[in-house]
């Protein structure tokens, strides 16, 4: 048993590790006699962006059933590039594929249906009332935005993914033929060439692929698409370097590798709280490294593919927050050697990746940026310290309110750990107070050169600020004695509050100049969040009496000056 729990570590760290290296030489869609793997390179543009069809049919596929694989009319489960495949080819089976989800009562009577199990409806089944789905549309789009109920939301919802649907169908989008010229940047829509078989051109040999596999011709589709990207490899080489790593990335999901891992580190770190301790801690640390190194290899890859800083968006701003998180929580565990590091830069970290995956539910995530935000200068500054800034915030914040839940509700947390902890906020306070002020200034400057003025009280602008004196309330209120280690862990805790606001609350308002990150899917999660917080304020308030753990450490005071004869 001892020899077990000595190897423990070292085995764990190489069974994730060999784990990772399988799932990125594994080979893709060998459940089928179609090359789906080849024709899933083919280069593609859309929405400004030279990208594999692999990508393009997930994305898309993301928007209209919310997965990026399907269950077919036949029971199968299916990827994504099969249901693009089948739409591009014209297969009679693509009006019967269960895809749409459709969960708003009031959606379902107006096209007649009946809600089901999954919620999944065909384009068979929508047709017959797409009139009535217009009309609909049409009456919702007559309403200003700000007075368009749920139902205005969700049908108009349903009627862009049916676009979806028509532009695919008919060949608009996505631009499949790269320019003839290589210095060109003009693509163009498959529609737009002559269905000439006879010809050799990129077209002809996209139509060959197709009616291969719409006439159920194994060998010629296989044959087509290595033609296909052989001739593509000689005239547009520097397109496939690229195109093949983002089609790797979409196979081996890193981004959801790296939450298993942080989450096998919080169970280990947790278990060691309870036996094996030495052995599980440095378990759960060394499967924390290599979640940590799957996470970077994930985030530089995108940084690679979209060519830009980490931060671009909501979604990116969610990925670099919690690798931040997981780097600090790596830090404080390397000096606290107890496990809490460990524990804080797993849940941290898994949250966030939680919050960008639901984020990333829109569709494409390495999408084109505004012109106005176009800039990899303050991109690399402004916003990479500013999210820094959110990180340092957060980590602080679930620093506290894990305090807190312990000392409340188990009889874990001692003086000793209590005074590390506390410490541990102190100081991530600190940075994250620096790291807020310095991108908030970098703001104004960025601000000044774009637009002409160095604040204008932008909601955005303004959150921004709000963590900045949060931060600095937490700090001088310490420094002045107003509050002592209870009472940072409680303001750390309302600095998460804070933080989301600033980070998601101003995006949901719909005004100002970065109102771009609207999403009405984050008032629902951003509103949980912040009764979560108030209610762990709740606790912390009670008298530390009534803490279980301060009442375990009073307990054995008494046993220890009243000794049993």
């Amino acid at each position: 048993m001892k020899v077990l729990q000595r190897y423990l570590p070292l085995i764990l760290s190489l069974i994730c590790l060999l784990a990772f290296g399988s799932a990125l030489v594994s080979k893709p869609y060998t459940h089928s006699s179609y090359d789906l793997n080849s024709f899933s390179q083919f280069p593609v543009l859309y929405k400004g962006r030279v990208q594999p069809l692999d990508s393009f049919a997930r994305n898309n596929l993301l928007v209209i059933t919310h997965k990026q694989s399907y269950t077919d009319f036949e029971g199968h489960k299916q990827p994504a590039i099969h249901w693009l495949l089948e739409m591009m080819s014209g297969s009679p089976s693509i009006a019967k594929e269960p895809v749409f989800r459709i969960e708003h009562d009031d959606v379902l009577s107006l096209m007649q249906l009946k809600p089901r199990d999954g919620f999944r409806y065909s384009l068979g089944e929508l047709l017959p009332r797409y009139q009535a789905l217009i009309q609909q549309v049409q009456t919702s789009f007559q309403k200003p935005e700000s007075s368009r109920d749920l139902v205005d939301v969700k049908t108009i919802e349903l009627f862009n993914q049916l676009e979806v649907y028509r532009q695919i169908m008919s060949s608009e989008v996505p631009l499949m033929l790269p320019p003839v010229d290589p210095h060109s940047d003009q693509w163009l829509p498959l529609g737009s060439e002559k269905k000439d078989l006879n010809l050799s051109t990129p077209a002809n040999a996209w139509y060959k692929t197709l009616k291969a596999y719409r006439d159920k011709d194994v060998a010629g589709f296989n044959a087509g698409t290595r033609e296909y990207l052989q001739a593509l490899h000689q005239t547009h080489p520097n397109l496939f370097p690229k195109l093949s790593l983002e089609q790797r990335f979409n196979l081996t999901q890193p981004f959801l590798q790296a939450m298993i891992y942080l989450v096998l580190a919080f169970l280990l770190s947790l278990f060691g709280w309870m036996f094996w301790g030495e052995s599980l801690r440095k378990s759960a640390f060394g499967v924390l490294l290599i979640g940590l190194l799957v996470f970077t290899l994930a985030l530089f890859t995108r940084m690679y593919l979209t060519g830009r800083p980490p931060v671009t968006n909501l979604y990116s701003s969610a990925i670099f927050v919690g690798w931040i998180a997981v780097i600090m929580g790596i830090g404080i565990e390397w000096f606290m050697k107890n496990g809490f590091g460990t524990i804080m830069a797993a849940i941290t970290g898994f949250c966030a990746l939680l919050v960008a995956q639901n984020l990333g539910s829109d569709g494409d995530t390495m999408e084109m940026m505004r012109a106005v935000l176009d800039t990899n200068f303050w991109l690399a500054t402004h916003v990479t310290t500013v999210t820094m800034g959110y990180a340092a915030s957060f980590l602080a914040g679930f620093m506290g309110l894990i305090l807190i839940l312990m000392g409340v509700l188990s009889k874990k947390l001692d003086k000793e750990l209590y005074n590390k902890i506390s410490s541990m906020i102190y100081g991530t306070v600190a940075f994250a107070t620096l790291f807020s002020f310095v991108g908030t200034v970098l703001g104004g400057i960025w601000a000044d050169q774009s637009w002409g003025r160095f604040w204008g009280w932008d909601p955005k602008e303004n959150g921004a600020v709000i963590i900045v004196l949060w931060n600095a309330i937490i700090l001088h209120a310490r420094w002045g004695g107003l509050v002592r280690k209870r009472g940072i862990a409680l303001l750390a805790v309302g600095g998460n509050i804070v933080t989301a606001w600033s980070w998601f609350g101003v995006n949901m308002l719909g005004v100002g100049l970065h109102s771009y990150g609207f999403t009405d899917k984050a008032f629902i999660g951003l509103t949980g969040f912040v009764l979560l917080n108030l209610l762990v304020i709740f606790l912390g308030s009670l008298p530390e009496e009534s803490w279980r753990s301060f009442k375990a450490i009073a307990d054995k005071k008494k046993e220890a000056s009243h000794p049993t004869v």
